[in-house]
């Protein structure tokens, strides 16, 4: 089982490097253009909102590399002074609990993307439902990643540093 996860997981960690890098391009070169024109006295009008859903798209993706990554912000102060049996109940429940807000982040991110079909930008005029499907996309991605996490910390016996979502100090 664990195996199968870290695969879905490796397999959503690259699409997500992917998407990361295409939205990171998109703004680099959207906002050298947006300077050059501007420059020239012949302002864009579209790259601006453009730029702004790679941004937003960025924000949603990039959040599952970095938690793949181990980059998440964690407290471990309360845990680090835990009884080394307590740490891992602690850490299970609060796997838990980012499950479960990410379970709700997908199912009602759906719902608000696919109503967004008939909504259009304000000055592109391309469906909405392409930039609000990022975030259920990004939550899926780290609702997967989550999974492995939680069930090799389940399965670990003694060292589960690697089982971590924050690369912070050491719970042994």
């Amino acid at each position: 089982m664990v195996r199968v996860l870290e695969k879905a997981s490796d397999i959503v960690y690259s699409i997500g490097k992917w998407m990361t890098f295409v939205y990171i391009s998109g703004v680099t070169v959207l906002s050298i253009l947006g300077v050059i024109f501007r420059t020239a006295g012949n302002a864009l009008s579209w790259n601006e909102e453009l730029m702004r859903w790679c941004l937003i798209s960025l924000a949603y993706i990039g959040a599952s590399v970095g938690m793949r990554n181990r980059n998440h912000i964690g407290i471990e102060f309360f845990v680090t002074k835990m009884k080394k049996s307590y740490k891992k109940v602690a850490i299970i429940l609060g796997y838990v609990a980012i499950i479960v807000f990410l379970v709700i982040a997908v199912v009602y991110g759906f719902q608000t993307a696919l109503n967004a079909r008939r909504q259009y930008g304000s000055i592109l005029q391309i469906q909405m439902i392409y930039v609000k499907m990022n975030v259920p996309l990004g939550a899926l991605f780290m609702l997967v990643h989550m999974m492995y996490f939680t069930v090799g910390l389940f399965r670990e016996k003694d060292d589960f540093q690697k089982f971590l979502i924050s690369g912070g100090g050491t719970y042994e």
